[in-house]
């Protein structure tokens, strides 16, 4: 479904009706002219608003490009015009002045559908045990409903799905609630689910979500194992059940991908101490069949379980239910026996430049210690950009660094 083909309340994201049905001088900015006083209101990031209405800044600063905001109209233009299709209206409203508008609030009205009925949504492909359904249709909600940006690095979630492929079909099939926008790799929010791992070495997204069946070089957030499960049929009244509730689902994802929780920040002793507990277990497993990124993962995972509980911030129930979900995972991962790979082989040594970042830091300011970006880029001698990008990447994968938009924190010393 593309989100410019809906019409109906029920298909609009919260914040979406109230800029479109109740709040029409509010919305998303997005500039017309280069100078920003030309420009226009979007009822969302991924919605354009109506061709015919547009805003000049005439006696005040133009608004941030991309803000969300409430302006002043002092007075307004309209001209009659005609084209193939008949005669139109074109309204320009003179702005004389504008204030940021936050729509948090809005957010969290009450749905129309609530969480239990997105995992039961989620469930509904697979048959088999009531607790394990309900475990791979939490795991793949986490999936969609990806995470903000918690550093510099871009935001969403990754996910192995450890299964055969009559399975992966029926983990994709309930992904329809993602807009067909999404699946483009110019998109803000991107998502890829393929049979086949694949790369994207220069998007520009602010959230990238990957689901590989069976990868091997990916970087995991979350294992998502299938095999305790069967598929179930997808017709008659299930398949217009699962149709009828795609839309609500749409509206509810869209409003959760507004927030931006931080972990790290309401929830930090907790997200580190699960940090240590999934680098022990995932370090002692011998042989898996897949790759886990140790550092980003629980932060990740906590930042989406929190929007898909439309909650205002990350709570210690958030921490210890994702941790708990991995732990479940992975256990269940470690019986694959098939393709399987070395955990020493990439976990039990890092390269030169990452072990000199490391012990720069560590020697400087010691353990779970915030250091400022800055103050990291002064002190480092890595001072190729890409050369400290990918030491960086290597020391929080392998779990011994955390990184959020404050900067850097090393973790255990290695040995």
């Amino acid at each position: 479904m593309s989100l410019q083909d809906r019409s109906r309340g029920y298909e609009f994201a919260e914040f979406e009706k109230e800029f479109i049905f109740h709040r029409p001088d509010t919305g998303f900015v997005e500039r017309l002219s280069e100078d920003g006083r030309f420009f226009s209101l979007n009822p969302s990031p991924c919605f354009k608003a109506s061709k015919n209405v547009h805003y000049f800044a005439e006696s005040c600063d133009p608004p941030p490009n991309n803000a969300c905001v409430e302006v002043e109209v002092s007075s307004e233009d309209v001209v009659h015009l005609q084209n193939r299709e008949g005669w139109y209206k074109d309204v320009l409203k003179k702005v004389s002045g504008w204030e940021p508008f936050d729509y948090q609030q809005i957010i969290r009205r009450k749905k129309l559908i609530d969480r239990d009925q997105i995992i039961n949504y989620f469930a509904q492909t697979y048959r088999g045990k009531e607790d394990i359904t309900e475990r791979i249709a939490t795991c793949s909600a986490l999936y969609a409903f990806s995470s903000p940006p918690l550093s510099d690095n871009f935001g969403g979630v990754n996910a192995a799905v450890l299964s055969k492929k009559v399975l992966w079909d029926a983990f994709k099939k309930p992904m329809k609630i993602l807009p067909a926008e999404f699946l483009r790799p110019t998109s803000k929010h991107f998502y890829c689910l393929s049979e086949k791992e694949r790369t994207f070495p220069s998007l520009q997204s602010d959230e990238v979500n990957l689901a590989f069946l069976r990868p091997e070089k990916m970087m995991a957030d979350i294992p998502i194992v299938l095999d305790d499960v069967s598929i179930k049929g997808i017709d008659g009244a299930l398949k217009q059940d699962l149709e009828d509730n795609q839309k609500f689902i749409t509206a509810y994802l869209l409003d959760s991908l507004m927030l931006k929780p931080e972990p790290l920040k309401s929830v930090e002793k907790a997200v580190t101490e699960a940090v240590y507990a999934i680098s022990d277990e995932y370090r002692r497993s011998g042989i898996v069949p897949y790759r886990q990124n140790l550092g980003d993962a629980i932060p990740t995972l906590s930042a989406a379980i929190t929007r898909l509980n439309l909650a205002p911030a990350t709570t210690k129930d958030h921490v210890t239910e994702v941790l708990d979900l991995w732990r479940e995972m992975h256990r269940k991962a470690r019986y694959r026996m098939g393709d399987s790979l070395s955990v020493s082989r990439y976990y039990e040594r890092i390269s030169d430049n990452a072990r000199k970042l490391y012990t720069e830091l560590y020697e400087k300011f010691g353990k779970e210690y915030w250091i400022p970006t800055q103050d990291v880029l002064t002190l480092t001698s890595l001072k190729n950009d890409i050369d400290f990008k990918h030491a960086l990447n290597e020391l929080v994968e392998q779990g011994l660094a955390l990184r959020d938009h404050r900067g850097i924190k090393i973790l255990e010393k290695m040995g």
